[in-house]
């Protein structure tokens, strides 16, 4: 398992390098599968706050946030936000079987990258990392490693996200 993360990590700082830029990638040209292999486009999210989280089930800091992110979205149910959970190259089984045995339930949407390319998409250099696009789409933070999501620090920031105005189209 050691060897398994330290390559790991070696080629997510290869792809890093060849990585675009994130703000230069429009997030709303992006779709996943969801665990029943139904394509999600990110553009179903636009004019929403979005966090988006990449994440795997082997990762323990990344399993650890996960109960926060809940807390998170619960907290801006009634808000133009969602989180986005992105699982690094895992199978829907795994997912599937790792959602079942979490003692809390997760209502936003976890989309699969089974070939790793948001890696270079997102220019991912570890996990968990995530990433906070304001309802325009403009990268707004990238955050490496876990975090309790649900701090007031991360409630303030994005109430202040919410609280902007789109510009009229």
């Amino acid at each position: 398992m050691k060897s398994f993360l330290s390559i790991f990590l070696l080629l997510s700082l290869c792809f890093s390098s060849y990585a675009s830029e994130t703000d230069k990638v429009s997030i709303y040209e992006l779709s996943f599968n969801n665990v029943d292999q139904q394509s999600i486009s990110l553009a179903d999210f636009e004019g929403k706050v979005i966090l988006v989280n990449f994440w795997a089930t082997w990762c323990p800091p990344c399993v650890k946030e996960m109960p926060s992110m809940q807390r998170l979205r619960s907290h801006f149910d009634s808000h133009p936000f969602e989180i986005i959970a992105i699982n690094a190259g895992e199978d829907p089984t795994t997912i599937s079987s790792f959602l079942l045995e979490l003692e809390t339930e997760l209502t936003f949407p976890i989309l699969l990258d089974e070939q790793n390319r948001s890696f270079n998409e997102f220019g991912i250099r570890g996990l968990p990392m995530s990433i906070l696009f304001d309802q325009n789409g403009k990268l707004v933070e990238t955050i490496l490693g876990g975090r309790e999501w649900d701090s007031p620090e991360a409630i303030s920031k994005i109430e202040k996200l919410l609280e902007k105005k789109q510009p009229a189209a």
